[in-house]
């Protein structure tokens, strides 16, 4: 006679592409076929998923316009979703950054009776700006990991059982010095977003205009991105006559990286990517100029790049809002490119400084065995 073993439910919110990342290592790392996981990812953790009601192609808003243009979806899938869970009753929800996303979404399961562990992964910056979060975050989950050591006092202060976890950057490969290889990739990080990419192109289209107008440079035009992304990035270098590799194979870029001279990059997670493997690159990014202006009132760090949060210094040079122009990012390209003095004075200060995030400690290690006892 078999036994009918039960098989705890676990709910997972993840919406953004730096969540679905650690999503998947998770995933991969826990007996999840012990478990019955239902809930919104990428496409990579999806295969580990029961039920997947959402991708998180569809969570493109960034930013307090372009959220409030998309706010009556969100709505409606926080309904669905929180009825899901209603009915399904799981036994722990986690959820993967996105804290304003999930911050709602755990908000109204509160509201519906729902008791059981609700985890955050990643802790919402509030060191940077809206410190309240802390409270309103405290009063709602059970606990949250951070990143960041110096974040736990935030969370700690009001109660909230705080796990520190490191940073997964750790999982990136440093480049290995090698003058045997030759250097003669230009990265374009264009953005986990199909906003961003759109908003970002006609920037990224200004250094290829360039190498394509100086045969002499002999560059070629290196572009990791996402599945979901590629198609439109395709379409949109279609006409370019400098050769460009557009990849979405992970193994195959850690290669590619190998040979990148210098990187253009979109502000986020893949700027300390960047760092960790010891390339020089120019930050660019582009918000709504009233997302801007609200910005403005509200954010306490004037920088946009972590390392240079920290260091409170222009560490990596960083081209955001209304300081980012075509001209501006043209000269800047061109002051780097032709400046070796430069360049190596910014690996300099990366190299000291990305110690001071990437502590060696294995985040997705941390957060199996966590969660195993959580669990």
């Amino acid at each position: 006679m078999k036994l009918n073993i039960y098989k705890k439910k676990i709910f997972i919110s993840c919406t953004e592409q730096s969540g679905e990342n650690i999503c998947y290592n998770i995933l991969k790392n826990i007996d999840y076929k012990n478990y019955i996981i239902d809930g919104i990812s990428g496409k990579n953790s999806q295969k580990f998923f029961r039920k997947k009601y959402f991708d998180i192609s569809l969570f493109k808003s960034i930013g307090f316009v372009e959220i409030i243009f998309s706010i009556f979806k969100f709505v409606k899938i926080i309904d669905f979703v929180s009825n899901e869970i209603r009915i399904n009753q799981y036994d722990i929800i986690i959820c993967i950054d996105s804290p304003d996303f999930n911050y709602n979404l755990v908000k109204k399961i509160r509201k519906s009776g729902f008791n059981k562990k609700i985890i955050q992964i990643v802790a919402p910056t509030v060191w940077a700006w809206r410190p309240n979060r802390a409270k309103k975050f405290a009063k709602l989950y059970d606990e949250i990991f951070t990143l960041f050591e110096f974040e736990k006092k935030y969370f700690e202060n009001y109660g909230l059982k705080t796990t520190f976890i490191g940073h997964p950057i750790y999982h990136i490969k440093k480049n290995y010095n090698d003058n045997k290889i030759k250097k003669n990739y230009i990265s374009f990080l264009m953005g986990s977003r199909e906003n961003e990419i759109k908003k970002l192109f006609k920037y990224f289209e200004v250094i290829y205009n360039y190498i394509n107008s100086n045969k002499n440079l002999d560059f070629i035009i290196f572009i990791p991105t996402l599945p979901h992304l590629e198609s439109l990035i395709k379409n949109k270098t279609k006409n370019w006559n400098v050769k460009t590799i557009i990849s979405t194979n992970n193994d195959l870029n850690d290669k590619y990286y190998q040979r990148v001279f210098m990187s253009i990059t979109c502000s986020g997670t893949a700027s300390l990517e960047i760092s960790k493997r010891l390339i020089p690159q120019i930050i660019i990014y582009k918000l709504n100029i009233l997302t801007e202006f609200i910005f403005s009132f509200l954010v306490k760090v004037k920088y946009a790049n972590l390392l240079n949060i920290i260091k409170n210094e222009m560490i990596i040079q960083e081209l955001v809002n209304h300081k980012l122009t075509r001209t501006k990012l043209l000269n800047t390209f061109k002051y780097f490119l032709f400046n070796k003095t430069v360049r190596s004075k910014q690996l300099s200060k990366i190299q000291k400084t990305i110690q001071l995030i990437d502590t060696g400690i294995d985040p997705y290690k941390i957060i199996t065995n966590r969660l195993k006892k959580i669990i």
